[in-house]
Order: structure tokens, then C-alpha cells, then sequence
């Protein structure tokens, strides 16, 4: 079942035969162009960042000092944005560490920076506590704020977040407000509004190609997520055809080779996409990906190998915690691994302590036998504050397993609805224990 750890758009048929008789999304023609060497490296504008980071090293090998280190984390973590290359990641966090430290954590840009890469880390409690100092420090309180929010999501602090973007981020004209408020009202379960507002946020920046790009993309995660394929499809092409994609070139290519595999069912297409993708990206993720056809195709063995590359390779302590969270459910239900599975859950909820995570501690429950253990977790920290499918699907399997049938069923029911979402091999399993 990894549909439930595939990272990026889950944009999938409501049915196990849904890929078949039915008039193809994507279009060869249109897409294979744009898998070219030379025209990610014209439109990613990674030659530009590769410039940056020569151009600022040089000058902070002539004078040390905190101004040009900032200008080349930035640099860094331009490159990591576009390539996934965590050793950018780590390259910049040392920078901007010492920049802290000669500022003695009296900058708010650099408690701000520090806040952000904290957040592309997934250290949310780290990011939050930066940007508490910036906010003390008072320059750009908007974009701490702005900060703390985000981190706020993640950590299930939704209170405290809407609290924020209804009176701290006052210009609910801007785009830095609609897109939060995007995801605030994804997070309440308004799909259409969450679209709107994502949408309208998109009109915000056209003066911008990049910023562009990355709203087109995100629009087709959203309007994947609720089964408007075709209108997906329109916006990935759409940040394809930015003059400049930045990173939303390779992740908007992925998109497509999800929609390629998941609603057309060539998965032969889907692959020579995502080869493309992954030859050009430092990470595993695309490990997740293959491993999903792979199990689409009836192939276990390739399916195996292919979550073990992933499960070895995101293991490494090089990726701070980003991987965590599929970790955790590989080592529980793939590999058998509880005792990893109970350490990264510990972290996790440290980490982040939302609905999501407890979803995941009672699904590892679950797998490790200890049914009640599991239900008491979704009782009191899951069901009912969260409209996400996944824990509806997980509830609805583990109370199926402790013979509470009707309310079994209404979850699975409930997230049966979000089929685009959850994916053929997720619904076959629903369909199977509705039967």
C-alpha cells in the first residue's frame, strides 16, 4: 500500500481498472520535449545559482565576513531547492550558524534564514523558537509571523496559526496571505476555497515567472488531490512553459508522470518521465515513486527493491529528519522493524505532534498488533481533527480488524471519496474490505 508514503500529487483513477478505456490526460508530444538537459538547466536557472555561489565564495575567500556569507547560503540553498542535494542544505546551515553567532542573535534576516532552512529540514520546533528571536529583534515582524505559521501547520498548532494569518498578516489582498489561506482551508476540509484562494494568489505574481511557476504547480498538487485531472495536467504544463520553472520544472514533470502512470496507465511513459526526474535530482523520493508502478504492475520483487533503496538511502543521518515520516511506516509495515519505527515515531510527534503523526502511531499500533492501543490513539488525537483521507482509510482498516463494522465502514467510505487521492492500490483495499 504506498500510496500512503508517496510523497507529491496523488493523482489517481477512483477503481484498480479506471487507467483503462478512457481518453489519455497526457500528451507525449506536448511532454517529451521538455525532458531535455539543456532546457531544465535554461529554465531550472541553475547556471545562474552555480554563477551565484562561484561569484560569492570568491568574495568571502577575500573578506570573511557575515554579509557574503549570507548572500552564499542563499546560494546553497537556491541549488538545493532545484537539485535536492542536502549537502547544500548543510553547507548553508554552517553560514548562517556563524553568521548567528557574530550577530549574536541580534539579525533578524539571519534568524529568519535560519527559520526557513529549519523548516525545509523539517525541525519545525527549531524554526518556530528562530523566529520567536527575530520577532524580539523587531525588523520584518511580517515575514516571522509568516514563519511561525508555517512551522505552526506542521506542528498541529492550527489555532495558533489561524490566529496569525487573521491578524498578522493584514493584507488579505497579498499573496503571501492567499496562499496561506490556501492552506489553512485545505487543512479545514474546503477544498473549492483552498483552490480560490490559491488561484487567486497565482493573479498576484504573474510579474513573476518563477513565483508563477511554483503557483501552477502547486495549483496541479490541489486540483490533482481533487480529481480535477485534466485541469492538473493544464497547470503543470503551464509551469513547464515558464521561462523560468526554477524547481518547479523537475516537480511539475513528476506530476505529469504521475498523471501518465495513474490515469492513463502508461506506466511505461510514467517511467521514462520519472527517469528523467530522478537522473536529475539528489534524493530518494523518486525511489517511492517507482516502487508505487511497481506494485501497480503486480511486480513485487522490483516493488521490494525498490522501497529498500529508499528505506537505505533516506536512513542516512544526512537528511536531518525529512524522511521520517516514510521511514517510520516502511520499517513498520514493509520491514517488520518495530523498534525503529517506535524511536522515529517518538521524534516525530516531538517534532510534530499533529493529527497526521498520531494517525502514523496508531497505524504502526496497528501493525505491530496492539489493536486498542491503536484505537485509543485515533480516538483521542485523530478522528475528528482532520479532514485528510489517509487516517479516515487507516481507521476504517483497524476498526474494521476490531469487528466495529459500521463505523469501519463509513470511514472507509468517507475516504473512499478521495480516490484521485489515495490511488488504485489504497482503493482495491478499501474496495475489498467493503465487500
Amino acid at each position: 500500500m504506498l500510496k500512503r508514503i508517496l510523497f507529491g500529487i496523488l493523482l489517481v483513477c477512483t477503481t484498480v481498472s479506471c487507467t483503462k478505456n478512457q481518453k489519455p490526460i497526457v500528451n507525449n508530444e506536448e511532454v517529451i520535449p521538455f525532458l531535455s538537459k539543456d532546457l531544465l538547466n535554461e529554465k531550472s536557472g541553475i547556471k545562474q545559482v552555480e554563477d551565484d555561489i562561484t561569484f560569492w565564495s570568491s568574495k568571502l575567500k577575500e573578506n570573511n565576513t557575515p554579509i557574503y556569507k549570507l548572500k552564499l547560503a542563499s546560494a546553497y540553498q537556491a541549488k538545493f531547492g532545484i537539485t535536492k542535494d542536502v549537502s547544500f542544505l548543510a553547507k548553508a546551515d554552517e553560514l548562517l550558524k556563524e553568521s548567528n553567532n557574530y550577530y549574536k542573535e541580534q539579525n533578524a534576516g539571519v534568524l529568519q534564514a535560519l527559520a526557513q532552512l529549519s523548516i525545509t529540514k523539517h525541525d519545525f520546533r527549531s524554526a518556530i523558537d528562530y523566529a520567536e528571536k527575530a520577532l524580539l529583534v523587531g525588523e520584518d515582524k511580517l515575514l516571522s509571523y509568516m514563519i511561525i505559521y508555517d512551522a505552526s501547520m506542521e506542528t498541529g498548532e492550527f489555532e495558533h496559526a489561524k490566529y496569525i494569518l487573521e491578524n498578522e498578516i493584514t493584507n488579505t489582498a497579498s499573496f503571501n496571505y492567499l496562499i496561506r489561506r490556501s492552506q489553512f482551508e485545505d487543512y479545514s476540509g474546503n477544498a473549492s476555497k483552498s483552490i480560490s484562494a490559491l488561484e487567486k494568489g497565482a493573479e498576484r505574481i504573474d510579474y513573476s515567472s518563477s513565483l508563477s511557476a511554483w503557483a501552477q504547480s502547486n495549483l496541479g498538487d490541489r486540483l490533482g488531490h481533487e480529481g480535477n485531472v485534466p485541469k492538473s495536467y493544464k497547470m503543470f504544463i503551464g509551469a513547464l512553459n515558464q521561462k523560468n520553472s526554477g524547481a518547479s520544472y523537475l516537480h511539475s514533470l513528476k506530476g505529469i508522470a504521475y498523471i501518465a502512470y495513474a490515469h492513463d496507465g502508461n506506466t511505461e511513459l510514467a517511467k521514462e518521465i520519472l527517469d528523467f526526474v530522478s537522473s536529475n535530482l539528489e534524493s530518494p523520493d523518486s525511489y517511492l515513486m517507482y516502487a508505487e508502478i511497481a506494485e501497480y504492475e503486480g511486480n513485487e520483487e522490483k516493488k521490494e527493491e525498490y522501497l529498500r533503496e529508499f528505506y537505505e538511502e533516506a536512513s542516512d543521518p544526512k537528511y536531518y529528519g525529512m524522511y521520517d515520516a516514510e521511514l517510520i511506516q516502511l520499517a513498520a509495515t514493509e520491514f517488520g522493524n518495530f523498534e525503529v519505527a517506535e524511536a522515529l515515531i517518538q521524534k516525530e510527534l516531538e517534532n510534530r505532534p499533529s493529527p497526521i503523526t498520531y494517525d502514523l502511531q496508531a497505524w504502526v499500533m496497528f501493525h505491530k498488533g496492539e489493536i486498542e492501543e491503536a484505537i485509543s490513539i485515533l480516538e483521542d488525537k485523530v478522528l475528528g481533527k482532520t479532514y485528510e483521507p489517509v487516517p479516515a482509510y487507516h481507521a476504517g482498516i483497524i476498526l474494521k480488524e476490531a469487528g466495529e463494522n459500521e463505523k469501519a465502514n463509513k470511514l472507509l467510505n468517507y475516504a473512499k471519496e478521495a480516490s484521485f487521492e489515495l490511488g488504485p492500490v489504497t482503493v482495491r483495499d478499501i474496495n475489498s474490505k467493503l465487500e
